[in-house]
């Protein structure tokens, strides 16, 4: 059966909660909040397609540049990874600036600059022109921070965490679509074709972001904090030093196992004929299933609180992936993954709701920018983990050292100090 439709009914859930639930009552001054997120949805998708359309065969167009056999491994990693450290150590530094100049110029600051070095990719001549236009992508990004710091201070307070966990849809709708679109229009068209595409995308994406997203500055407080003055203020807070810790432990945890789903699914018996297909299928069946749940979650944390909702999605999925470890055969996969999705897409919405709850209001994109920055740290160090663990036991060990990483999470968790009167939400 064709999965094409549920696909796409899944990606649809997000516009069809937003365009719908306000009919049938009466507009409030705070109605522009839904606009404004439905764009910035939008405008996310488009730079997550953009940012994975790439991913397949960059290996395959390093070639094309010219890369001997020899060198493809060494360059393939350091221009896949090149984007996300970069973007690491400067998100706090737009989220800083996003305090003081406002979010919506640092959105359309990073959709700019996506735009223009995924367009400029596409006329690379050579490896060392494609690494540093990856740099400079990592370099000006910090689209996600902005975006969760936007929504979460122009929401009403009661419906940020369902706000941030819409949001959070669009990046695993992205992932999903992003290598299919990159693979579709590479056989058709050719790989540099790929860049331009995305290129013409962004250029869309920010036309939209500029005409009809509207920021309310009233909201700002007028003394922004600086990058030095955020990361003090994170360390010397016991509550938002432990949400960062929090955030990354549990991205570890979640992405340790990634990088040898194949080789296990190989193990568990999968037919080497289908093997890249049923690898593709179990990996994304995650990614689905959150963009289902996520709002749910984000409802549920607005009305029953933060720490339960968080104890028992992370619960869920920390034994999930213990559970992983002891399945007999693959097709046991596909049932434990899609309980894995459905409790995954709370996690990063339910710590970027908290963080906001408890950040000064002046700090918040600062603090929102150390918070992508830890998620992004996650992103490199689980793999790093999981090959570590494969040079000395088994594959199936590394689903149990990903659950027990994601149950030191949740002890954290547990121990979070209360919210003090000046986190929640004063200037």
């Amino acid at each position: 059966m064709d999965a094409t439709p549920s696909i796409l009914i899944a990606m649809a859930h997000p516009f069809l909660e937003l365009l719908t639930e306000g009919r049938g009552r009466r507009q409030t001054p705070r109605e522009p909040w839904r606009r404004n997120l439905l764009v910035l949805w939008f405008a996310q998708f488009i730079a997550m397609v953009g940012m994975s359309a790439c991913i397949p065969f960059l290996p395959l167009f390093i070639h094309e540049l010219g890369v001997a056999d020899k060198d493809a491994n060494l360059w393939s990693g350091l221009i896949t990874a090149a984007p996300f450290i970069m973007s690491s150590m400067l998100t706090p530094v737009w989220g800083a600036m996003g305090d003081k100049y406002g979010q919506k110029s640092m959105v359309v600051r990073a959709i700019f600059g996506l735009g223009i070095t995924m367009t400029l990719m596409g006329f690379s001549t050579n490896v060392w022109m494609l690494f540093v236009l990856r740099v400079i992508q990592g370099a000006a990004s910090g689209f996600v921070a902005s975006n969760n710091s936007f929504v979460s201070a122009q929401s009403p307070p009661e419906r940020v965490g369902y706000s941030l966990a819409t949001l959070q849809t669009s990046i695993a709708a992205g992932n999903i679509i992003g290598p299919l679109v990159g693979g579709t229009i590479s056989d058709a068209f050719g790989m540099r074709t790929v860049f331009w595409f995305v290129g013409v995308m962004c250029a869309v994406s920010l036309f939209i972001v500029v005409r009809r997203v509207h920021e309310d500055r009233t909201v700002r407080a007028p003394r922004p904090g600086r990058v030095l003055g955020n990361i003090s203020l994170a360390v010397r807070n016991p509550s938002l030093r432990t949400l960062l810790v929090i955030m990354l432990i549990s991205q570890t945890a979640i992405v340790l196992p990634s990088p040898i789903f194949p080789y296990y699914i190989a193990e568990l018996g999968a037919p080497r004929a289908i093997l890249s297909t049923l690898a593709g299928a179990i990996v994304s069946m995650v990614g689905l299933c959150s963009i289902v749940s996520a709002q749910w979650w984000g409802v549920r944390s607005d009305t029953m609180g933060f720490r339960s909702t968080m104890m028992i999605a992370g619960s869920i999925v920390g034994a999930g992936m213990f559970a992983q470890a002891f399945v007999p055969s693959y097709q046991w996969l596909f049932p434990v993954r899609v309980v894995i999705g459905l409790a995954v897409g709370a996690i990063l919405p339910l710590l970027y709701g908290e963080l906001t709850r408890r950040s000064p209001q002046g700090r918040r994109g600062g603090i929102m920018g150390l918070a992508s920055s830890a998620t992004l740290m996650g992103n490199l160090i689980g793999p790093l983990v999981c090959s570590a663990i494969t040079m000395a036991l088994p594959l199936k060990w590394t689903f149990v050292v990903s659950a027990v990483v994601m149950a030191s999470s949740l002890m954290l968790v547990r121990g979070l100090p209360e919210p003090r009167a000046e986190e929640e939400g004063s200037p």
